[in-house]
C-alpha cells in the first residue's frame, strides 16, 4: 500500500478547494436566511463568525500548523486573532457529539428554513440549490475533503487529533 504524503504546509490548491467549498456552504446558508428575514441573515452571519473564531481559539492556536498552511488555511490566519498556545493542549481535548453541533447547524438551519420557504412561498430554484448544497456537503464533499485531501495528509493528525478520534478515522 502506498504511503500517503504528510504535509508540513499544505499545497495552495488544497487550501483553495477547501475554502471555496466551505464558502459556498456559508453563502448558501446566508442566502436562505436573508430570504427569510434580514435580521435572520445578520444573525446567521454573526453565528458563522463566532463559530469560526471558536475553532481558532480552541483548536488552531494549539495545532502544529499554527502559522502555517493547514488543509483549511486557518493555521496562517490564527496568529492574527490568537497567541500560540501549548501544543500539548491540542491532544488533551476530547470531543463529543455536542462539540460538532455548531458545525452541523451551519447547514441544518438553512436546510430546514429553506425547505420551509420552498413549501410556504413556492418554488425558487436558487433556494432549492441552496437547500441541496448542505446535503451534498455532508454526504459527498466532506468525505472527499476530510477523508481524501485534508485529514489523511495531516501532520497533527498523526500526533493526535480529537476530531479524528471522534470519527474513528485514527488507527489505534
Amino acid at each position: 500500500m502506498k504511503q500517503l504524503k504528510i504535509h508540513n504546509s499544505y499545497p495552495f490548491w488544497i487550501v483553495l478547494i477547501y475554502n471555496i467549498l466551505m464558502l459556498a456552504l456559508y453563502i448558501a446558508g446566508a442566502y436562505i436566511m436573508f430570504k427569510l428575514y434580514l435580521i435572520m441573515g445578520v444573525l446567521y452571519v454573526i453565528f458563522l463568525i463566532i463559530m469560526e473564531l471558536q475553532v481558532y481559539r480552541e483548536g488552531c492556536r494549539y495545532c502544529c500548523y499554527y502559522g502555517k498552511k493547514c488543509g483549511c488555511g486557518k493555521g496562517v490566519i490564527a496568529p492574527l486573532f490568537f497567541k500560540k498556545g501549548t501544543p500539548e493542549k491540542f491532544c488533551e481535548r476530547e470531543l463529543g457529539f455536542k462539540d460538532f453541533i455548531p458545525q452541523m447547524l451551519v447547514g441544518l438551519i438553512p436546510f430546514v428554513v429553506g425547505t420551509a420557504l420552498l413549501i410556504s412561498r413556492g418554488f425558487n430554484l436558487l433556494i432549492l440549490m441552496a437547500v441541496i448544497y448542505p446535503i451534498l456537503s455532508w454526504f459527498v464533499i466532506n468525505p472527499l475533503l476530510y477523508g481524501k485531501l485534508v485529514c489523511n495528509h495531516c501532520k497533527q493528525g498523526k500526533k493526535c487529533c480529537p476530531a479524528m478520534d471522534f470519527f474513528n478515522k485514527k488507527k489505534k
